[in-house]
């Protein structure tokens, strides 16, 4: 799992409060997640071709980007780095799709600072993730609101 000490701890003092460790819970369950699909399906899907691999990943940037919209707006324990998008878009008064992109792109280049693994999936996610995820975003506050809005 990844090492999310120094985000929570940046979101603690940016927020003036103590730290908020629930974010690590829906961090462990996407990492055993991930760990449990690939485990059962890693002989199953291994697309070879160019275009069933981007295909792959549209699909896969699409269910993260409507996952992550939809535990968002939940608002239930964001994972560090989402919280940190969130205290920075109440702080700024930003749009999720700059500040999320912003932060990723910060990311991306202590990545290549550090040698890290980035690949052409990594590229496409910081390019296009979080466009989906700003339209997910907008799109459940939308339904979010009006079935607010219903129930008064």
């Amino acid at each position: 799992m990844v090492d999310f000490s120094h985000t929570i701890l940046l979101n603690s003092l940016l927020k003036r409060q103590k730290p908020e460790l629930m974010g690590l819970l829906p961090a462990l369950v996407t990492g055993l997640g991930i760990d449990i699909w690939l485990f059962l399906l890693h002989n199953l899907v291994q697309p070879e071709q160019l275009l069933i691999k981007l295909v792959w990943l549209t699909f896969g940037l699409t269910v993260i980007g409507l996952g992550t919209a939809i535990y968002l707006h939940a608002n239930f324990a964001p994972i560090p780095v989402d919280r940190l998008m969130l205290i920075i878009q109440d702080l700024t008064e930003m749009n999720t799709l700059y500040l999320k992109t912003s932060i990723y792109l910060f990311f991306l280049v202590l990545a290549l600072t550090f040698n890290g693994p980035i690949g052409i999936g990594t590229l496409l996610t910081v390019c296009f993730g979080e466009p989906i995820l700003n339209y997910f975003m907008l799109l459940i506050g939308s339904l979010f609101n009006k079935k607010q809005s219903i129930r008064k």
